[in-house]
C-alpha cells in the first residue's frame, strides 16, 4: 500500500523506523542543518486558539562558571532555567539543576516555538527570548492533543494550561515496507482521537513503539530514543520516552488529536 502507518493497532505495522526503547541522552550542542533549524509558525486555524504566554518575565542569567550553559551543566543557573521554561508550559522533568536530556529536549521545543535556531543549548537570543516569548501556543479549553507540523511542537491542552513538547514527525519521504510494499513517510492532518492505547512497547514492521497513543488507524503519538530537531518518522509523531510517560498518564481514551 502507498502510505505510512505507524504499528497498527495491535502492531499491525510500525512507520517509524525502529526506534529504540532507552531515555534519549539528549540533544548534542552541534546545530542541525539549516533547512530544519528554522521553524515558522503556521496561521490560526478554526480548530485552535493561540496567544503568545502571559508569564511575567523571569530573566535567566548568562552562565558564570566555566561549564557553559547546556548539556552537562549543573547548579542554581540550570534550577533557574528548568523553572523559567515549566513556568512556560514546558516539559523538563524534574527542576533539580541539572542540564540532562529532558531540559535540552525542552529548550529544544522552545526555541521551534519561538522560530529561533534549533540546537537545544540556550545561548544568548534564546535567553533573551526567554524573558520575553513571542512564540504562539495554544490556550486552554477542553482536553486536547495537538500536533504542529510546521513546527515540529505538540501541545496537550487543558483546562490548567498547556504542555509543550518537542516532536518529530513524518519526513514526507518514501520508504519500502519489509514485505516490499512502497509507502511514503507522511503525517496525516485533520481532527482525530485517541482510540487505543498499548501500555508498554507495541512491536511493529519497522520496529518498536513506546507506550503508543493512536489516533488515526495506525497513526500515534509514541515515545522514541530518537527525538530530532526535524521531521525523521515514517509518520506518528514522536516524543522522547519520558514525555510519553506524561502523555500517556494524562491523555485518555477519546482526546481529540489535531494535526496541523
Amino acid at each position: 500500500m502507498v502510505g505510512a502507518a505507524c504499528g497498527g493497532a495491535g502492531g499491525a505495522r510500525e512507520a517509524d523506523g525502529g526506534d529504540a526503547v532507552t531515555v534519549s541522552s539528549g540533544p548534542t550542542s552541534t546545530r542541525v542543518s539549516a533547512a530544519a533549524e528554522t521553524t515558522v509558525a503556521p496561521p490560526p486555524t478554526a480548530s485552535t486558539t493561540s496567544s503568545a504566554p502571559s508569564v511575567p518575565p523571569t530573566t535567566v542569567p548568562a552562565p558564570t562558571t566555566t561549564v557553559p550553559l547546556g548539556p552537562g551543566a549543573s547548579g542554581p543557573i540550570v534550577e533557574a532555567l528548568q523553572r523559567r521554561l515549566a513556568e512556560l508550559g514546558y516539559s523538563v522533568g524534574a527542576v533539580d539543576g541539572r542540564y540532562g536530556g529532558a531540559t535540552g529536549s525542552a529548550v529544544m521545543a522552545f526555541q521551534k516555538v519561538e522560530g529561533l535556531s534549533v540546537d537545544g543549548v540556550p545561548g544568548p537570543e534564546t535567553r533573551a527570548r526567554l524573558d520575553h516569548p513571542q512564540g504562539a501556543v495554544p490556550s486552554g479549553g477542553a482536553k486536547r492533543i495537538e500536533i504542529d507540523l510546521a513546527r515540529q511542537v505538540l501541545f496537550v491542552v487543558g483546562d490548567s494550561g498547556t504542555r509543550i513538547f518537542n516532536t518529530s514527525t513524518g519526513n514526507n519521504e518514501p520508504f519500502v515496507w519489509p514485505d516490499g510494499t512502497p509507502g511514503l513517510a507522511y503525517t496525516p492532518t485533520g481532527e482525530f482521537a485517541v482510540y487505543y492505547r498499548v501500555d508498554g512497547v507495541d512491536d511493529g514492521a519497522l520496529g518498536e513503539m513506546y507506550r503508543p497513543l493512536y489516533f488515526h488507524t495506525d497513526w500515534a503519538v509514541h515515545g522514541s530514543g530518537f527525538v530530532p530537531a526535524y521531521p525523521a518518522s515514517h509518520g506518528c509523531a514522536r516524543v522522547s520516552n519520558a514525555d510519553q510517560d506524561w502523555i500517556w498518564d494524562n491523555v485518555p481514551t477519546g482526546t481529540p488529536v489535531v494535526v496541523y
